[in-house]
């Protein structure tokens, strides 16, 4: 049987990857802003924006 908490039941699937890449990418901002081809900042608020859906 899968388990699945409710605040994860609730993301897109466009959120769900970003979580996935995030984890692979070791938590790396930089990275991460390096596979997506966008600023830090960038990255930082669709990570801010993540938190928020989550909380």
């Amino acid at each position: 049987m899968e388990f699945m908490p409710p605040w994860l039941a609730k993301l897109d699937e466009e959120d769900v990857a970003f979580i996935k890449r995030f984890v692979l990418s070791s938590g790396s901002l930089k990275e991460m802003a390096r596979q997506y081809e966008v600023t830090y900042p960038t990255v930082r608020l669709r990570l801010d924006r993540l938190i928020d859906k989550i909380k």
